[in-house]
């Protein structure tokens, strides 16, 4: 199966995932609770193609190897 995001694609979306959580972490009391599950979704959105593309990329790896 082809990724269907690139390594370059990935890393932009951690890197997109980890600063929503910093700012999060910065104003935890200035969102208000909607805000909060949306960006908690997005987040989610985020990480889950993230851990796929990784766990996608390691399985071709050990089939290459074996």
């Amino acid at each position: 199966m082809a990724h269907e995001i690139t390594l370059e694609k990935a890393a932009e979306m951690a890197r997109q995932a980890e600063l929503v959580c910093l700012l999060l972490e910065s104003h935890p009391h200035e969102l208000q609770d909607s805000d909060v599950v949306d960006i908690a979704s997005l987040v989610a959105k985020l990480a889950g193609r993230v851990a796929g593309w990784l766990i996608e990329e390691q399985a071709q790896r050990v089939a290459n190897h074996d």
